[in-house]
């Protein structure tokens, strides 16, 4: 039986789905980090301005 994968190949579709999913990671985690860091930075500004 012959191996389906081809031997010369098999690196780069790896590497290809780690990026993928580092990508897909950051995606899904940026839009949550984004809002803590505003939150913190509004509340930050909010009390330099009242102190």
């Amino acid at each position: 039986m012959q191996d389906p994968k081809p031997s010369s190949g098999e690196i780069k579709p790896d590497w290809k789905d780690f990026v993928a999913l580092v990508i897909a990671a950051y995606s899904l985690l940026l839009p949550p980090l984004l809002l803590i860091f505003g939150v913190a930075a509004l509340v930050l500004v909010l009390l330099y301005l009242i102190f």
